[in-house]
C-alpha cells in the first residue's frame, strides 16, 4: 500500500498561505495609507504660504477705510 501525499487543504498549508497572502495585502493597504498621509502633510506645510499670501480677500478685511467712495449729494 502506498502513502499518498496529503494536499494543501488536508495538510493546512493553504489556510496558512491565505492568511499569509491576506497579510501581505493588509500591510501594503497600511503602508500605502500612510505615504499618501505624509504626502499629503509635507505639500500642506510648503504650500500654505503661497496660499495664505494669493488667498481672495473681502473688501470689509481691508485695513483702508472707505472714505470718499460713495459720493454725497448735498
Amino acid at each position: 500500500m502506498r502513502k499518498l501525499t496529503p494536499t494543501l487543504t488536508q495538510s493546512g498549508l493553504l489556510a496558512v498561505l491565505l492568511q499569509r497572502q491576506r497579510y501581505k495585502v493588509i500591510q501594503l493597504a497600511r503602508r500605502r495609507t500612510q505615504r499618501n498621509h505624509l504626502r499629503v502633510a509635507v505639500w500642506n506645510t510648503l504650500t500654505w504660504p503661497y496660499r495664505a499670501l494669493t488667498a481672495p480677500t473681502l473688501i470689509d478685511d481691508s485695513a483702508e477705510p472707505f472714505v470718499g467712495t460713495v459720493p454725497r449729494h448735498p
